[in-house]
């Protein structure tokens, strides 16, 4: 008989993109493989050992995903660090905020960071989301900027460099 397994967790930080997904989709394989061979499980699972990117990955059964809480199985898939990112304070959303919008020539935002995230309490991240997205032009063109004046840098170094190699030579 064949097992079937666990529908994907529906914990929050599960997404198409994540580990986890990855893991359900490989066990889905494992399952399809199973049933249309007379291997054990774990026949298959050693064989998966050494397979390019299967390194270091936790393999569970759909007893496992049934019986494991959201928490503890998304421990284990961070490797024990610990699961979700810790949260941010608010007063970490407001620095963070208050440095961008000044970062950016936008002082006159500042006054109003306490009330965005009033509005968005419990949402900030969203929220910042939403920020960048809204300023993603303001973004591009401070990084080119920033990315000019890097090379203006390099440029005056380099002559520097070039005179004084010119003046050592003159000395020699």
């Amino acid at each position: 008989p064949s097992r079937r397994l666990a529908p994907a967790p529906s914990a929050p930080g599960f997404r198409a993109s994540s580990m986890a997904f990855r893991l359900l989709a490989v066990l889905a394989l494992l399952g399809a493989v199973r049933a249309a061979s007379d291997e054990s499980i774990d026949d298959l699972m050693a064989s998966l050992k050494g397979m390019p990117g299967m390194d270091g990955i936790k393999m569970f059964t759909a007893d496992d995903l049934k019986n494991m809480d959201p928490e503890r199985m998304a421990q284990q898939m961070a490797g024990g660090r610990g699961g979700r990112p810790k949260r941010r304070t608010r007063s970490q959303w407001k620095r963070e905020l208050v440095a961008f919008y000044e970062a950016h020539g936008l002082q006159d935002k500042v006054a109003g960071v306490d009330a965005a995230l009033d509005k968005w309490k419990g949402r900030e991240q969203i929220m910042w989301d939403k920020v960048q997205k809204k300023y993603a032009d303001l973004i591009m063109a401070k990084r080119a900027e920033s990315a000019q004046e890097a090379d203006a840098k390099d440029a005056r170094a380099s002559e520097e460099e070039a005179g004084a190699d010119a003046a050592f030579k003159k000395e020699l």
